[in-house]
């Protein structure tokens, strides 16, 4: 047709923008129905500073995340600011925060804040993607759970076929 020449073809359409429209909805009513939020990232953890110069040790801490296979993400800004770091992590429903000053790293320890429940503790720095893991498996369980007991812990995740790389936020 555009093309101005008779070409033989045969064609199909099922419309599926309505498809992916559709599956959107449910998505977003099983997530108002469990009280979850419904994620549009797959980030498990943000790696934070407070203070300046600390984007490189953000980054390290972040690749040795995603060497580990947690899904993290970092600033690229060179000095984020805190409120910045956490309304990221509250609009994206970002469970796990790591965070560290200069000082902190000089003692060899960061703290990892757990966003759901307001809660910060000080780890050995040796101790952060063993202790992560631990603390995402855990919670892999407790939305399997909820899952089975009715709620939908899918809502609250974004759905398996999405691929999000890890890398840089803008906080």
């Amino acid at each position: 047709m555009f093309s101005g020449k008779d070409v033989p073809a045969v064609g199909v359409s099922i419309g599926i923008e309505w498809v992916f429209a559709i599956m959107g909805q449910q998505v977003r009513e099983r997530a108002a129905a469990s009280g979850r939020p419904v994620r549009a990232i797959e980030t498990e953890v943000l790696v934070a500073s407070i203070g300046t110069g600390l984007q490189v040790r953000r980054m390290e801490l972040c690749a040795a995340l995603w060497s580990a296979g947690v899904r993290a993400e970092f600033g690229y800004k060179p000095n984020p600011k805190m409120p910045d770091n956490l309304g990221f992590c509250h609009e994206n429903a970002v469970p796990y925060m790591v965070l560290f000053e200069e000082d902190e790293l000089a003692k060899g320890v960061v703290k990892i804040k757990d966003m759901d429940a307001h809660q910060e503790e000080t780890v050995p720095l040796q101790q952060l993607v063993p202790e992560l893991l631990q603390r995402l498996e855990k919670r892999k369980g407790q939305l399997a759970q909820a899952e089975a007991a009715g709620g939908s812990a899918a809502a609250g995740e974004p759905p398996a076929a999405t691929e999000t790389a890890p890398g840089v936020v803008d906080g």
